[in-house]
């Protein structure tokens, strides 16, 4: 039988388990050189190696120009809509990595 839907779903659902392992990752290691820095006086909490591991591009939708949320409002239901995606260096290594395991493995 061919599962033509199958390889959809699992994309997505390896995408995003690399998202979100690649951005534990990566605030996990901003933590350590973070802290590697100040003990070696080098920049302190703030330097140049843990800025390129937490530093992350922020794509946002569903918000006002205030940056609260969209809000729906129906009289007896309310909805806050708003949407936003963060993405570090290490949470992209993560996808090309879960990306790569998914190639590898399920039916041959």
């Amino acid at each position: 039988m061919s599962n033509k839907g199958n390889g959809v779903g699992r994309a997505v659902v390896f995408i995003m388990l690399g998202l979100i392992f690649g951005g534990i990752l990566g605030e996990s290691l901003g933590w350590l050189f973070g802290h590697i820095g100040t003990l070696m006086n080098a920049g302190g909490e703030d330097n140049v190696v843990r800025n390129f591991f937490v530093r992350a591009w922020e794509l946002k939708m569903g918000y006002l120009d205030d940056g609260s949320p969209l809000l729906i409002d129906l009289y007896m239901l309310k909805f806050n809509l708003g949407f936003t995606l963060r993405l570090n260096i290490v949470s992209i290594i993560g996808v090309v990595g879960a990306l790569y395991m998914m190639k590898w493995s399920g039916n041959r």
